[in-house]
């Protein structure tokens, strides 16, 4: 979860979900995607256009 909410703090300042998802430690994106989906019930473009675009 630790890792989650890191990832979803550099949306904002990472545009590319690939190096959001490295930069919070996960080996690749389909990992990070995997535990984002498990967690907030949506993948993390989803929950960017949602969350980011206000």
């Amino acid at each position: 979860m630790r890792y989650l909410a890191y990832h979803v703090s550099l949306f904002a300042t990472v545009p590319s979900i690939v190096n959001a998802a490295l930069n919070a430690g996960f080996f690749d994106q389909s990992h990070m995607t995997r535990h984002f989906i498990k967690t907030f019930g949506l993948t993390p473009t989803q929950w960017k256009m949602i969350n980011i675009k206000r």
